[in-house]
């Protein structure tokens, strides 16, 4: 009797010192601190960098039993499920905090990365099958269905939850840009053998905006760097960059996205390798000898950005395929867009285009950013502009009547020692602000020798 008593009082001891079942439960809140959520926030595309701290990936990634001290009373799995379903449901029970142990801001230890790297590991091979799946379907039946395993992943709920919640304004408002451009992009893939969600990649990279820019240089829906869009055909000179044309940049990136399957094998490798680079992702993975992306995250100075890149496009692309699933519920669509093209001869300003074709200014310019000076091309005999869908019969009229009564030259002007921009303009009927324009200069000083484009019409007005 003694020995019970005995044994029964030492068991309450260790119960008050350690606790029976030890459980530390965080909320939402604890994901990031609200100073970090409010710098996150900025007029500048912001979707494709959110805040990922160490210690926030350590205890969402450790999905897999994690070898533990024996000394070490807490029990991993537990915790790492109330912390999931913390940060991904609104729990109506009361919160229970604890003191932090000593050791939370000690390195993750071998396990938990080996654990990390593992749960990756099946989250990019099941995304892997949904892909190939898509692919292998007939051209009307061409969708990516993405596995329960995929959806319920960590990494992507993860994501879900920022870009509807901590990003919900402004993930919003791209959203109701994809309505411009979604069904020309879907189209495009289809028509190219891949399966229309690819063309989230486009949220992710530019929030579907054609004069998106980067500080790599990357510019347009699909953000092209100059030696890639080249590689693909992309005009890009002090007039024209076809990077910021929708349509063909969609047709380049869709070649892209196939060149890198076929190099690399493996869908969620070309997904990252679009945003990283070919050259980058294929330098990683031979200097560690990793063998797949999540190995290489763990081995490989990569950019976070490239890092998520992946969970981060199944995440957009699950929200976008159903709003209201996750609360976007008002969204308003911008209208799909719908031109037709009609050929010009020579310099054009858009002003002159809207005009003859009886619409407005900002609709021709917003169906042609490629156009970066507000005008054609000078030096090319014709080039195709848009115009809103309906239009071009009434623009090709009007535009074969001012050919008849206005002919249009362009001279080269070389710069003589005493001259200046306003000498200059004055000589040939020009206003100094369309001549400095037409020649992309910044302000009026000229040097001796330089050349300058100048228009000349016949009769002065409607296409000067």
């Amino acid at each position: 009797m003694w020995t019970r008593a005995i044994i029964f009082a030492l068991g309450l001891a260790i119960c008050g010192t350690y606790g029976c079942a030890p459980v530390v439960i965080s909320s939402a809140r604890n994901f990031h601190a609200p100073q970090q959520l409010e710098s996150s926030q900025s007029s500048e595309t912001v979707l494709s960098q959110p805040p990922i701290e160490a210690p926030l990936e350590e205890s969402i990634f450790a999905l897999v039993e994690e070898q533990q001290p024996e000394s070490s009373p807490v029990v991993s799995l537990p915790v790492i499920e109330l912390r999931l379903r913390t940060a991904e449901e609104k729990s109506e029970g009361p919160e229970v905090r604890e003191k932090p142990a000593k050791t939370q801001n000690v390195s993750p230890s071998v396990s938990q990365r080996v654990s990390r790297s593992r749960a990756d590991d099946h989250l990019l091979e099941l995304l892997e099958k949904d892909l190939k799946k898509a692919v292998e379907q007939t051209l009307k039946r061409r969708r990516l269905e993405f596995s329960r395993a995929v959806v319920q992943n960590a990494r992507v709920r993860y994501f879900i939850n920022y870009y509807s919640k901590n990003q919900r304004e402004h993930f919003a408002k791209a959203l109701a840009r994809s309505g411009r451009y979604f069904p020309m992009i879907a189209k495009t893939l289809h028509e190219e053998g891949l399966p229309e969600e690819l063309a989230y990649l486009a949220l992710i990279e530019s929030e579907f905006s054609p004069q998106a820019s980067s500080p790599a240089g990357a510019v347009g829906l699909w953000q092209f760097v100059p030696s890639t869009a080249r590689k693909y055909g992309l005009k890009m000179d002090s007039w024209v960059d076809e990077r910021r044309d929708p349509i063909k940049s969609t047709r380049a990136a869709a070649a892209h996205l196939k060149e890198l399957h076929g190099y690399f094998g493996r869908w969620y490798l070309a997904t990252a390798a679009y945003n990283g680079g070919q050259g980058a992702i294929n330098r990683a993975m031979q200097s560690v000898g990793a063998k797949d992306f999540s190995a290489l995250t763990e081995k490989a100075n990569l950019s976070d950005e490239t890092r998520n890149f992946v969970p981060r496009f199944v995440a957009a692309a699950l929200i976008a395929t159903d709003p209201k699933k996750y609360g976007f519920e008002d969204v308003i669509y911008e209208t799909p867009l719908e031109y037709e093209e009609v050929e010009v001869h020579g310099y054009l300003q858009l002003a002159t285009v809207a005009e003859i074709a009886g619409t407005d200014g900002e609709s021709i310019k917003a169906l042609n950013p490629a156009l970066l000076r507000g005008h054609t091309p000078p030096g090319e005999d014709s080039f195709l502009v848009k115009v809103p869908a309906g239009h071009a019969q009434v623009f090709a009229q009007a535009y074969q009547r001012s050919r008849e009564t206005h002919s249009t030259q362009m001279v080269t002007h070389e710069v003589q020692r005493g001259e200046t921009i306003f000498s200059i303009a004055r000589r040939y009927g020009q206003k100094v602000r369309s001549l400095m324009e037409l020649n992309g200069l910044t302000d009026s000083r000229l040097r001796v020798g330089q050349k300058l484009m100048v228009i000349l019409t016949g009769l002065r007005g409607t296409l000067r």
